[in-house]
């Protein structure tokens, strides 16, 4: 990363951004994260240097933004987070200068938040999107949501998975703040494009991504536990992939966010 190449890293973005959140931020984030978690991310080389991305990431914690920001902070991303989190003076301020979209998640499709991350995509600088719409409250990876496909659809980015595991351990849903011990491990999948995507239609793009990126959560849980000696993760939820507990359970009612175009 060349910390000063500010117009290529997130082109039209103010300089005081991304050098304070980005880089000095990120930075720290990065050290502690290493220091304290033996935090890790595999495949940054497959980010592009330019260019529109569209990161598409698993969500176990409220720790998964920063970390994973701190590995992806050469192309800086916007992130999609529901709108009630900026009610608070200092949390909303700081949501809107890193670059934080509000969604309101209770709007079907949210056109105004949508049609935002679409022009950051189409200035050449790069969104993320938790296609599960929320934390995960076992661990494991859940169904992914259609907001993902109406940006892959209007987009012309390239497409990049991500997976995260161990975060959930060291601060699931409920807990008033993260414990300082555990191990996180983090990798960047096989880029793609969004047409390609989009060829293969709504059910099969967002297949190919959640399989992906379950496949390698589940290879980060297993060497987490290789580093580990088979102390961390604990036992759970997430040891199953998706596809093995789909088999096995009932199928579920349609998600009131899963609407037809």
């Amino acid at each position: 990363m060349t910390w000063w190449q500010v117009k290529r890293r997130a082109p039209g973005w103010p300089r005081r951004r991304v050098l304070f959140w980005w880089t000095i931020v990120a930075g720290a984030i990065r050290l502690v994260g290493r220091l304290l978690y033996g935090a890790r991310m595999r495949g940054t080389e497959r980010i592009p240097r330019t260019g529109p991305v569209l990161y598409v990431a698993n969500h176990q914690s409220h720790l998964d933004p920063p970390l994973v920001g701190s590995f992806l902070s050469d192309r800086p991303f916007a992130a999609l987070a529901r709108h009630t989190l900026f009610d608070g003076r200092i949390m909303g301020w700081m949501l809107r200068s890193i670059g934080v979209i509000p969604l309101d998640q209770e709007s079907a499709g949210d056109v105004a938040s949508m049609r935002t991350a679409l022009r950051e995509l189409q200035a050449g600088r790069t969104i993320i999107i938790f296609p599960e719409g929320s934390r995960s409250l076992d661990g494991a990876l859940h169904p992914f949501q259609r907001g993902v496909w109406l940006l892959l659809k209007r987009a012309d980015a390239t497409v990049l998975p991500i997976a995260i595991d161990g975060v959930w351990d060291v601060f699931p849903p409920g807990a008033s703040r993260p414990k300082l011990r555990g191990r996180i491990a983090a990798a960047i999948g096989t880029p793609v494009a969004s047409r390609d995507l989009v060829a293969l239609g709504p059910d099969g793009a967002l297949e190919r991504l959640r399989r992906e990126i379950e496949t390698m959560r589940m290879e980060l849980r297993h060497e987490i536990r290789t580093r580990t000696g088979g102390r961390r993760p604990k036992p759970g939820a997430g040891d199953t992939p998706y596809w093995e507990r789909e088999a096995e359970a009932p199928a579920p009612d349609a998600h009131p966010l899963d609407v037809a175009e």
